[in-house]
């Protein structure tokens, strides 16, 4: 199996996709994870936008991830989407918005980094959109084609949508002593030819995640 810590894609501007419709849903106390669980960004928040980091929840939920975001026994966190598991309502149709995409969520420790990631540039929460996709990280627990597929439909919404957006990697690459997420079970290989596609199988699976989008699930704005 790949190593996560080597999760790592550099995306080429000229080949930018067109921008497409996001399948979200907005949680209902955003006003809370905004004021509470993320920051200013330090950089343009829309040119200094340059990467996406790939997390798995190491929870079962969306609304069990939700909650450990709030709860004071831990370290506050949070993340601009959720990518929901099988068991949930919600998979199959939309991903979950919790943090406003112009302000820094929580999802990497400012002093972590990785001289192969933009240039090993730290603050990656000022720089970057963090994605959390519910996954236990436990034997067995394999991550739905949907999941794959959607992950890769939010990161070509934002390489569409911001101008010097080009980076994407695991939460292992840039914090390897403290994380291993997404994790191994992560078909790493599968998720870069999804971004990638402009044509074929790939694509396909792409547009039809898309194709969810219009019945009646708003377009992300945040």
């Amino acid at each position: 199996m790949a190593d996560p810590k080597g999760f790592i894609l550099e995306l080429d501007p000229v080949k930018r996709p067109k921008l497409q419709t996001l399948p979200e849903r907005v949680v209902a106390d955003i006003a809370w994870y905004n004021a509470n669980r993320a920051s200013t960004r330090r950089f343009h928040p829309v040119k200094g936008i340059e990467g996406a980091v790939i997390h798995a929840t190491a929870g079962g939920t969306s609304a069990g991830a939700l909650s450990w975001w709030k709860d004071p026994r831990g370290d506050p966190a949070s993340a601009h989407w959720i990518v929901p598991a099988e068991i949930e309502a919600e998979h199959g149709k939309s991903v979950i918005a919790a943090v406003y995409e112009a302000l820094a969520a929580w999802h990497v420790r400012n002093d972590k980094f990785n001289p192969k990631v933009n240039g090993g540039k730290k603050l990656i929460n000022h720089w970057s959109l963090g994605i959390e996709i519910v996954n236990t990280q436990k034997a067995g627990d394999t991550y739905s084609d949907w999941q794959v597929a959607t992950t890769a439909l939010l990161v070509r919404y934002c390489w569409a949508k911001y101008p010097n957006f080009k980076w994407v990697c695991s939460h292992a690459a840039v914090d390897p002593a403290r994380r291993s997420d997404p994790g191994t079970a992560f078909p790493w290989d599968k998720f870069v030819a999804l971004v990638l596609a402009d044509s074929g199988d790939a694509g396909l699976e792409i547009d039809a995640v898309a194709a969810g989008a219009r019945d009646g699930v708003p377009c992300g704005g945040c």
